[in-house]
This record gives C-alpha cells, structure tokens and sequence, in this order.
C-alpha cells in the first residue's frame, strides 16, 4: 500500500493582479469518442529532452507542425492545435468537429490529419489537430503557434523538471528512474487521451480530477462537487464568492458565481498538501499549474502512473484578488466579478464596469497585450490598488481604491 506524502503549503500573503487563461478543450463524446486518438511516432529512439519556458503559469516548448516552427503551449487537457494566423496551409483532409472550452463555450472547429509533427528529436504522423484561428482574450498576447496535447503525448511518458527547465518525453516512467510505488495510479479517457488522477478534499473521496497543465488556476472545484462536500460537511460554507471569475477560455470568458475555499487539505494521488485554497467553477474538476509546480512531476499514459516530487522549498499557494475579477474583452479589461463582502463590493463596483486605468500600470500608453503581459508584475508588490472606472454606457467615471485581500 502507498504512503501519503504530506506537504504543508501556507497561503501566500503577496497577492497580485492577475488574469487567468484556463484553456480545457474538449469533444462531443457522442459524435467522436477516440478520434483524436488516432497516428503514431515515427521515431525508433523514444527518448528527447526539450528546454521550455515557463511563462504566466504556461509550460511553452519549441516544436514543428508540418513546417510551422515556434512556440507551443504544453498542454494536457487539451488536444493539439495550430492556430491559423500561423500559415496560409490548406489542408484537405479536414473535417468539422463541434469542441467546448472550459467555460462552457462551444464552437465548430476543423480537425485535420497533421502529415508531420516534431517536439525535440521526436516526430510523429497524421495526429489530428484542431486548426482554429487565435483564441479569444488574452491568448493571443502568448505568441504560440499552437498546443502539444495529451493526443500526441498519450505514446509514452513525459517529466517536468523545474531545476533544469526540461522536459523530458521517453517510453515509461522506468527509464525516468522511478518505480511503481512511488507513483499513484492514473485514469486517461477515451476521447483526447487527457490524463486524471484520484482526489481527496479534507479526507472526502471526490473521484477522477483532470491533471490539466494548461490552467494556471491551483485547483478548480466542480461546484455540484463543491455542493456536495458540503452536504458531507466535508467542507464548510465558502470564505469568499464573488459575482464572476477571471478564467478565459478558448471562445471567451467564463459567466458564472465562484466560491473560494481556504485552508483545505487536498491529496493528489498519494501527496497531500495543506492549507490550500480552493476556488469553484463551472467546469470539471482540474489541478492547475499552480499546484503542479510545486515539483518535478511524471505522467506515464500507456503505464497509467502519476508522480509528483514536491519540493521542500515549495512555493506559497492562495487565490489572488483585490475583490474584483478582471476579464480581457475587445482589448479592453472589463469587471467580471465582485467579491461579496469586499471594499469592492462596499464601493458599488458592478460587473461590466470598464477599467480605464490602474496607478502604476498606466494602460492608456499600452496595449492590451502589453498590459496583460506586465499588470502580474507591476501589482506584485502593492497593498493596495487605485482603479479608474468607468459605466458601459460612458456616464459615470470615478476613482476606487482598493485593499489587497488577506487570504
């Protein structure tokens, strides 16, 4: 039997402004359960190592999609993509597929057989890829060309090592020199390959959650999930909810109420991590980024394992906000959200409200993309913010100053 691995993580105290893009794309399992699932590596020697960077809470490697070189977003909840604005290519066998975000939001998407795909020595053929233009909001500021996904990394494993910024993709998690034991058994499903792994939330078994390393959420609470632990009085009433949330995904913004749960235990596999914060939506359950680079980690698909090193020295874990979620529109950074109870409440913000400038961001001399790429930083440090707002309709525009929250 495994042992449980405990991690004490404390709430980070240093809140930034921050919008989060959690991507989460899927299919119709009606209309396409395995189609993704489909081509094969074409490379005798199964073993490469890739340097990537990690960049607003995204694993971004170099790879080649039939010529079209640059920067791809490593991400497991997710089918490969290349995004049209990339190449004038025309693709003849090509498809229609109908394909949700992890908002909610669905579109109709072409599918086409990739001829040749390479990540690092690797090559692969006739993946099928979603050829899509540019996401919508603060995507297109990233500079990808498109996105590695489960369907093409369900052939072997792959290990995210944070010291030496690598990855590494080989046939098992033997070659990466673990054993079994050391892992937690892992789920990966028909339709994509995406990969799952046990959870349990204050000790309350809350089945498969998705290992999503295209969300740079920490972990997102299903909220019937949320609704039912609370009934087992596994957890108790929320410590934060606010009007809307700040995700993006693929086809825009998410439009739902979020509850925030603090100073939870939560067990991936068979590591548990205290004093985590918990924040619910409406999409599935997923563990982001924020929680999987704590450590290095191994996701094994063919042997269906999970592993997780977690660092001594792991970084704080908390929900960021100064009680307003800002979402990207239109190049403009727009209200989602209020955080009930909150000075943004107290102060009559309301969702829709349009964000004109923040002291010491000045977005009037930037775009949008340069805006989102610096606010992170720019607020890291700050107690409290001054917002210049202004009504939809142009007819009120006022000054709000606002206190970081103490979570």
């Amino acid at each position: 039997m495994n042992s449980v691995a405990n991690v004490n993580i404390n709430a980070n105290k240093n809140t930034v402004l921050v919008l989060t893009i959690v991507l989460l794309l899927f299919m119709q399992q009606s209309i396409v359960c395995g189609q993704f699932n489909e081509g094969q590596p074409v490379t005798d020697n199964f073993y490469t190592e890739i340097p990537f960077e990690y960049l607003h809470d995204k694993i971004v490697i170099e790879a080649n999609m039939n010529g079209i070189k640059g920067r791809y977003l490593l991400d497991t909840g997710a089918m490969c993509v290349l995004f049209k604005d990339s190449t004038n290519q025309q693709y003849d066998n090509s498809s229609k597929i109908r394909i949700g975000d992890a908002t909610g939001k669905k579109q109709m998407a072409e599918v086409v057989r990739m001829p040749l795909i390479e990540v690092g020595d690797l090559q692969y053929e006739d993946i099928p890829v979603m050829y899509v233009d540019m996401f919508a909001g603060p995507f297109k500021c990233l500079g990808y060309k498109g996105i590695i996904g489960s369907n093409l990394l369900r052939f072997g494993a792959f290990k995210i090592d944070w010291h030496q910024k690598k990855l590494v993709i080989t046939d098992s998690f033997q070659t990466l020199g673990k054993q079994s034991k050391q892992g937690a058994k892992m789920h990966v499903n028909k339709q994509q390959s995406s990969p799952f792994i046990k959870c349990k939330i204050n000790s309350k078994n809350i089945g498969w959650v998705l290992l999503d390393t295209g969300s740079g959420d920490i972990f997102s609470l299903y909220n019937p999930t949320a609704s039912w632990l609370t009934k087992k009085k596994a957890i108790g009433q929320p410590d934060y909810v606010s009007s809307g949330t700040n995700s993006h995904g693929a086809w825009g913004a998410g439009d739902y109420e979020t509850s925030i749960y603090c100073n939870s235990t939560l067990q991936i596999g068979i590591t548990q991590f205290q004093s985590v914060s918990l924040e619910t939506s409406d999409g599935k359950s997923k563990i982001g980024m924020k929680m999987l680079e704590q450590g290095n980690f191994i996701l094994d698909y063919p042997q269906k394992r999970f592993f997780i090193e977690v660092d001594e020295n792991s970084n704080d874990l908390a929900i960021e906000s100064f009680g307003i979620d800002l979402i990207m529109k239109d190049d403009l950074f727009i209200v989602n959200g209020i955080w009930k109870g909150t000075a943004a409440e107290e102060s009559g913000i309301e969702k829709g409200d349009i964000v004109e400038d923040i002291e010491g961001v000045n977005l009037k001399d930037k775009s949008s993309c340069e805006v989102f790429l610096t606010i992170k930083a720019l607020t890291k440090a700050k107690d409290e913010l001054t917002f210049y707002l202004l009504k939809p309709d142009g007819s009120e525009s006022r000054k709000v100053t606002l206190p970081r929250l103490k979570i």
